[in-house]
């Protein structure tokens, strides 16, 4: 027979239970480019607006990096680059002596992003742009 006055309650442990839950996380990788050349000897008026497009059809990463390069070795040219809604991004002016170096991390859009280059007779040089997911 047991005594039930002698049973004393049990000691609280110090130590935690854990319980591990698993969650699943879908993550997505992008990378395009486009590139080209700017020559004064295939300049025509009415094509002076240049314009290159990328579409990003993956969103599920952090943020999109944006390296867009343009190097020239006469003349110049202005650019404007667009989110896929229409929105501009960056815009500026390049010249021969001032080249275009810009690093962009933004929250990604599907979509097709445009890059517009407003040139002239004298603009010789090239470009890239390169638009990849980061985390």
């Amino acid at each position: 027979m047991v005594d039930h006055a002698s049973i004393k309650p049990a000691k609280k442990s110090k130590s935690m239970s854990i319980h591990h839950g698993f969650r699943f996380i879908y993550k997505e990788t992008f990378e395009s480019s486009a590139e080209g050349l700017f020559l004064p000897e295939q300049y025509e008026e009415k094509y002076r607006v240049f314009e290159a497009t990328i579409e990003v059809n993956k969103i599920k990463y952090e943020k999109l990096h944006i390296d867009h390069r343009i190097q020239l070795k006469g003349g110049s040219l202005t650019y404007e680059l667009y989110d896929p809604k229409g929105n501009i991004i960056d815009r500026g002016e390049v010249t021969a002596t001032q080249p275009l170096n810009k690093q962009l991390n933004i929250t990604p859009q599907k979509g097709v992003w445009r890059a517009k280059y407003y040139t002239n007779k004298d603009t010789d040089g090239k470009y890239i742009l390169l638009l990849k997911s980061i985390e």
